[in-house]
């Protein structure tokens, strides 16, 4: 059996639009709080607390919250929003789970050491934390590339500076 899935959210395919204006929506909150230059900012906010109180993101969370395994703690979450050039290149998520939900995924594939996704609207994907993965443009767009990415712990920690966990 794989470690890892791809769910496929019915809700952000039949509100796709909505989704997209909603990302976007954040992603200028976002940049009108932490400036322009604010690339690694992912752990100063959650996506689910800057789109709040919006049903939609209210629905997706649950969504998602239902998809993290048993043992997940807290969540941060964070917003993508990148052009072709800007595309993550080899990295790594420190957590327990790691995963991301596609809204505009363009014509890209993560691909990891052993298996590749190919992103497709609606998709969230979910697996272990501490893999090494990238973004590959596979055509290129002219529109932002937009996704929501997500870490999960299983642990409890004193409190510290990731403004950006929530419980689940």
């Amino acid at each position: 059996m794989k470690d890892h899935k791809v769910h496929t959210s019915e809700l952000i395919l039949n509100n796709h639009q909505e989704f997209v204006d909603l990302v976007s929506e954040c992603w200028d909150f976002h940049q009108n709080i932490f400036g322009e230059d604010s690339t690694w900012s992912y752990y100063k906010y959650n996506f689910f607390s800057l789109a709040a109180p919006n049903a939609l993101a209210y629905e997706l969370f649950v969504e998602l919250k239902n998809l993290i395994p048993d043992d997940g703690k807290w969540m941060q979450s964070w917003i993508n929003y990148h052009y072709p050039d800007q595309v993550l290149k080899w990295h790594n998520h420190d957590w327990d789970y790691h995963g991301y939900i596609s809204i505009v995924p363009h014509d890209t594939t993560t691909r990891f050491a052993d298996y590749s996704i190919v992103n497709e609207v609606g998709n969230i994907y979910i697996g272990p934390g501490h893999r090494q993965h990238e973004v590959i443009v596979n055509e290129k767009f002219e529109t932002p590339r937009i996704t929501i990415g997500f870490d999960v712990t299983t642990h409890t920690a004193p409190p510290n500076n990731m403004l950006s966990l929530i419980p689940i």
